[in-house]
């Protein structure tokens, strides 16, 4: 598994769809890949699922029975703008598609499923999403939380000093992203006299309180996050 997916194992979705052969394909590839799946047939026991579990993404059909994929959206999106959500259509629902302009989806895939199509909304979706989350888990017992702006080691806090705490945010908010080193530098410097050792340093510190490597360097580039599978 790449690092990037590595986002989705924090992660838990709700998968509706109402032919049982794509639904039990999609959900083996689904769990493979997250936390936890929830499964349903239908729009109602979907939105059910959805109340109960709170899932961090949820990709629905649009035409299914009892209720659609619309309907489901509207009632979700009555109270939560937050989750993001993926819808699967077809070339002949294009009216569907018309009606979902104003539903706050956040992708669309069309059918049939091809895994990297799959992958790439999927990713791109949970990667908007990232600023509304309270807690991002860079390894097993470290995670960020963007309530607090803290920075958690096995649930004790970690004491950052300003600029490293600056550095982190700014990694965390670009992720998977390499942040070039002019950015860095305009992000937490303004552009001020400061040599690359000024970042080293930073990164050096950083991982001395956490101890691990979760900040890389990208050569002739910059710096990303590694997010660690322990």
């Amino acid at each position: 598994m790449t690092k990037d997916l590595m986002l989705f194992k924090q992660k838990t979705v709700l998968f509706i769809e109402d032919d049982n052969i794509i639904k039990n394909q999609i959900s083996e590839v689904l769990s493979m890949l997250f936390d936890e799946v929830f499964t349903s047939d239908n729009g109602k026991d979907g939105l059910e699922l959805y109340k109960l579990h709170s899932p961090d993404l949820i990709i629905s059909d649009i035409k299914m029975p009892i209720m659609d994929g619309l309907s489901l959206v509207e009632k979700i999106r009555d109270d939560d703008y937050n989750t993001p959500i993926i819808l699967l259509t077809n070339f002949n629902e294009k009216e569907y598609l018309l009606n979902a302009v104003n539903l706050s989806v956040d992708g669309y895939i069309l059918k049939p499923l091809e895994f990297n199509n799959l992958i790439t909304t999927i990713k791109k979706s949970l990667q908007r999403n990232l600023k509304n989350s309270e807690q991002f888990f860079l390894a097993e017992d470290l995670f960020f939380n963007f309530t607090t702006s803290e920075l958690y080691y096995k649930n004790c806090v970690v004491h950052l000093g300003v600029k490293e705490l600056e550095l982190l945010k700014l990694l965390i908010e670009n992720y998977p992203k390499t942040v070039t080193k002019d950015e860095i530098y305009s992000a937490l410097w303004s552009y001020d006299e400061i040599s690359e050792s000024s970042i080293k340093n930073l990164i050096l510190r950083i991982r001395k309180k956490i101890e691990q490597e979760i900040i890389v360097s990208v050569r002739g580039l910059g710096y990303r996050l590694e997010i660690l599978n322990n």
